[in-house]
C-alpha cells in the first residue's frame, strides 16, 4: 500500500513565530492597559467617596434645616428631598459592591445622583432658608468644598454644583435683589472651579492628596 504523501509548507507561508510578535504587543497595550486601570481606579474611588459625601451632606442639610430660619412645612419637603438624594447614593453604593464588574454603569448613576441632589440642595434656597444673602452665600459654597474635596472627581463634583449654585443665585436675585452677594458666589464658584480644573491639568485628582 502506498504511503500518503505530505507537502512540507513553504517557508514564506509558515507563520511567524509567537516569540516575536506577542511581547510587542503586549508592549504596545500596556498604555492602554494602565488607561484603563487608571479609569477603573477612579470610578471604584467615586463610589467609595460618595458615601462619606453624602453624610457630609445630610449634616449640613440637618444644620440648614434648624437654623436656616425656614417654614416649617416648606423645609420639610425640602429636607425629605435631600434624604432621598443621600438614601439613592446609599443604594447606588452597595448595587456597586454587588455588582462590581459594572463600574462604569455604576459611576454614570452616581454622578446622576449628585445632579438630583445639587437641584434638591439649591431648591434649600427657597424652601428652607430665610432671604438671608449671607446665609444663602453659605448655604452654596460650603457643600461645594465639601464635596470638592471628598469626591476627588469633577464631573461629579460640577454635577452638584452647579445646579446647587444657579438655584441659589437665582434665590439671592429674586429673594434678596441683592445683586452684590450674587456676584460674590459666582466670584467664589468661579475660583472652586478654577482649582479644580488646575488640578486636573496637572494631573492630579482633587480631594487625593
Amino acid at each position: 500500500m502506498a504511503l500518503p504523501e505530505f507537502a512540507i509548507p513553504h517557508a514564506d507561508n509558515a507563520p511567524a513565530p509567537l516569540t516575536a510578535s506577542v511581547p510587542g504587543a503586549a508592549l504596545r497595550r500596556l498604555p492602554e492597559l494602565h488607561d484603563e486601570s487608571r479609569l477603573a481606579l477612579r470610578r471604584a474611588g467615586l463610589m467609595a467617596r460618595a458615601v462619606p459625601a453624602a453624610g457630609s451632606l445630610l449634616g449640613l442639610g440637618t444644620l440648614a434645616a434648624m437654623f436656616g430660619g425656614g417654614a416649617l412645612t416648606p423645609t420639610f419637603v425640602w429636607s425629605l428631598l435631600v434624604f432621598l438624594g443621600v438614601a439613592a447614593v446609599l443604594a447606588s453604593h452597595l448595587r456597586a459592591a454587588s455588582v462590581f464588574k459594572d463600574l462604569p454603569g455604576s459611576a454614570a448613576d452616581m454622578r446622576a445622583i449628585l445632579l438630583y441632589l445639587g437641584v434638591a440642595w439649591g431648591a434649600g434656597a427657597f424652601l428652607a432658608l430665610a432671604p438671608e444673602p449671607v446665609l444663602l452665600v453659605l448655604f452654596a459654597v460650603a457643600p461645594s468644598l465639601v464635596l470638592a474635596r471628598l469626591l476627588g472627581d469633577l464631573p461629579a463634583i460640577l454635577a452638584f454644583t452647579a445646579p446647587a449654585t444657579l438655584l441659589t443665585f437665582a434665590a439671592l436675585g429674586l429673594r434678596t435683589g441683592n445683586m452684590n452677594a450674587a456676584a460674590l458666589l459666582m466670584l467664589f464658584q468661579a475660583i472652586g472651579g478654577f482649582w479644580l480644573l488646575r488640578n486636573r491639568t496637572n494631573g492630579a485628582e482633587p480631594g487625593l492628596r
